[in-house]
This record gives structure tokens, sequence and C-alpha cells, in this order.
């Protein structure tokens, strides 16, 4: 109890001493005004970060990891069986005539996925649209023509894995990002060159460089992201040649939120890609 009555009386001791010290008062006032302003950012940051609207959070509710990725085929992470099951369905199944598709009740008939990266400017732009599209999903003009849900993957290509370690020897497989391209690259070998003949990157006059990174036909470490990809199961998809992984898109274009989710929606729909009538007009 003395040591708590010594270390009270300490504190009432300086209170008396600023309230009797005329100059001290404004001092601290300022003081306190500049400490205000200078924790603002750091408040926003965790209002942020608990509201969910921090860079990254909102693709973080729909991320595939890549945790304990490996430098095989016998590589078993989340991002490896959802990526199995798009070449088994792209590649093997829809390539080659047969709807018979695997996996559909696990991952969905319908979904964007979407590979995005920390630090990367266009990818915050992504997830802001796709934000906006999520919470007004079927309202204003941002209705599926086909009447499906919202459904979301995302891979972070920053994402660190606990495996990471085992190769940091190996320049390309250094990351769990770079060894789970190189073990699917069969997947993007296929996919990308088929998604540079389509309809939406010839009319757009689209340069190249991003369809031939997606290839990864040069080096998994120029990937690009953010890469927008919709994969589609549905009869519809089927019937008009595009199922599987049958769109692929490098920004979320548009000034504003609205804009990029209605490019997001027609990208859903097939609209303007798949369209003879309708030609992308967009800028890229």
């Amino acid at each position: 109890m003395l040591v708590l009555k010594s270390i009270g009386n300490f504190f009432v001791r300086i209170w008396r001493w600023i309230k009797e010290t005329a100059w001290v008062q404004p001092l601290l006032i300022v003081g306190a005004i500049f400490a205000v302003i200078f924790s603002i950012p750091y408040i926003t940051s965790w209002a942020s970060s608990w509201s969910g609207t921090a860079a990254g959070a909102y693709f973080n509710r729909y991320l595939v990891s890549l945790e304990g990725e490996l430098n095989g085929p016998e590589s078993d992470s989340e991002a490896d069986r959802l990526t199995n099951s798009i070449y088994e369905n792209t590649v093997i199944r829809a390539y080659e005539g047969n709807d018979q598709f695997v996996d559909i009740d696990e991952y969905g008939e319908k979904f964007f996925l979407v590979f995005t990266q920390d630090d990367c400017a266009n990818c915050v732009t992504a997830e802001s649209a796709f934000r906006y599209l999520e919470e007004n999903w079927n309202t204003y003009n941002l209705v599926p023509s086909d009447g499906r849900s919202f459904r979301l993957y995302t891979i972070n290509a920053s994402e660190i894995s606990s495996t990471d370690e085992d190769y940091e020897i190996s320049t390309d497989g250094s990351t769990a990002f770079n060894r789970y391209l190189s073990i699917h690259s069969d997947l993007f070998n296929t996919v990308g060159p088929r998604l540079a003949e389509n309809p939406y990157k010839r009319r757009a006059s689209l340069d190249d460089t991003n369809y031939i990174n997606f290839s990864v036909e040069e080096s998994v470490a120029n990937f690009p992201t953010p890469s927008i990809c919709l994969v589609d199961y549905s009869e519809e998809a089927f019937n008009d040649g595009r199922a599987g992984l049958s769109e692929v898109a490098f920004s979320a274009t548009g000034s504003t939120e609205a804009e990029q989710a209605d490019f997001l929606m027609d990208m859903w729909n097939h609209l303007d890609s798949y369209s003879v009538d309708n030609l992308f007009t967009r800028e890229n």
C-alpha cells in the first residue's frame, strides 16, 4: 500500500506542477494536437483492418492458400487442388468435348479466379471492383444473365509458405507461387494461347505481353497480376465452345468502381468478348 500511495503522490505532484506552471500548459495542448494528427494514419489503418476495407482484406476472404506448396506434382495445397480441377475440366474434358465435369459441388459451376499480389496498385483497384460487384450483385445493371450467385476464389502470389525455406537455393522455386506456376504450367501453356485468340483480345487490340506471361512461356517470374479469370462449366458455355477457364483480363477497366464492376459483370455474362453484335469498346 505504501508503494501505491507513493506512486499516487508522485503523479499528484506532477499534476499540481502543471496547473501552477502556465507556460507548460500550451505546450502540452500543442503536443496533444500533434499526437492526434500523427496518429490518424495508424487509427485509419487499424479501423480499416477491422472493417475489412484494408488493401488485401477483401481478397483474403476468398483466398485459396499456397501453404504447403512443394516443387512437384505431389504438391497438394488448396491452390493445387483447385487448379488441378480446372485443368481436368478445361483441358482434359471441355477441350475433348466431354461435358461431364468434376468437382462442381465443391468449387461451383461458374466462378471468378483472381491471381493477386501485395503492393500491387492494379490489384487494389480490382479488389475494390469485386467488392462493389458482390455488394451490388443482382441489382441495377449488375445482373447475371444466368441467375447464378457470385462466387470468387483468389490466389496471392505474395503468400509465404512454411515450405519456402526448403527451396531457397532455387531461383524459380524460392517462392510458393513460382513453384505453383511451374507445377501447373501445362494449364497456363494450353489455355493462354487460346485466350490470346479470343475476340475480346483481338477487338480491343490488346498487347500480347500479358498473354505471353500468363502462358508462362518465358518465365514464371513475369506472371501478370492481377490476372482476372472466369471459369465456366455451364451448359451454355459448353455449347458455345468456351467451357472451362474461358476468359482472362489483366485489369478491372473503368474510372469508377461502378464502371469496373460493370466490366466484371460483362465478363461474367460473356458480353462483348463473344458477341458479334457487341464489340468491346472500353480502353484497357
